[in-house]
């Protein structure tokens, strides 16, 4: 039987583990957390924390349970610090972001073009797939390599298509 815990890239997982360590300090991970963008707001600005929900972590990108932790705080600390609500357009904004800071911290190379489809596809492609589908994939890994493979024959390499983020992503401090 295959094991549910997969890594796609074990050197984004570090970059995740790292950006997550910069920016979203006060994490805790909980059987329910909030569930909208007013909701994380209030626990970052009221309680100092980011309050991770602990569910659907078997199937992820990252192979174990706490770096999909990781990625989940980075990513509200982005919508906390962008303003970004959990709206399709607020989502991308935080992904913007989250690439932003990839490249800011390790250069704009091949690898970090890479990892920035790889939240392309773990953030935006997967709003895009509970637009159509009405919910998240089960089966995020797979979803995720599907996701890397089309845009490559898509774009003719994985380096293609990162979008500037332009002013959100100007102030960003790491």
């Amino acid at each position: 039987m295959e094991s549910a815990y997969r890594i796609l890239d074990i050197e984004f997982n570090a970059a995740v583990a790292h950006l997550a360590d910069k920016t979203a300090r006060g994490v805790r991970i909980a059987d329910i957390a909030p569930q909208t963008y007013e909701e994380v707001i209030y626990q970052i600005e009221t309680h100092g924390v980011i309050v991770v929900w602990s569910g659907a972590s078997q199937h992820t990108i990252f192979g174990d349970p706490e770096t999909n932790y990781a990625f989940r705080a980075w990513h509200d600390w982005c919508h906390w610090c962008g303003k970004s609500d959990f709206s399709p357009s607020g989502e991308t904004a935080a992904a913007y972001m989250q690439r932003e800071q990839l490249i800011a911290l390790y250069g704009d190379t091949p690898r970090t073009r890479r990892w920035c489809k790889i939240i392309e596809a773990e953030i935006i492609g997967q709003i895009r797939y509970r637009e159509q589908h009405g919910e998240f994939p089960i089966d995020q890994y797979a979803f995720v390599v599907d996701y890397l493979k089309a845009s490559h024959a898509k774009n003719g390499a994985l380096a293609h298509g990162l979008t500037d983020c332009g002013e959100l992503c100007s102030h960003v401090k790491i």
